[in-house]
């Protein structure tokens, strides 16, 4: 596997500059729950990938 895959693109790489000013100032609750929601979304991202795996929509 071509471990260039795992870098960010151009884009993403602004994408997360954007996230990070604006998270500048947030305080320590907000960023708990941004945390949380985050972590609930890649869940629910990694359940989509593995329904469409079963259903075999990559193959």
């Amino acid at each position: 596997m071509n471990p260039e895959i795992f870098e960010l693109t151009l884009e993403q790489q602004f994408q997360m500059r954007l996230i990070e000013q604006s998270t500048d100032d947030l305080n320590r609750d907000q960023l708990a729950d941004m945390l949380l929601e985050v972590s609930r979304l890649l869940m629910v991202k990694d359940n989509v990938i593995r329904d469409l795996l079963k259903q075999n929509v990559f193959v």
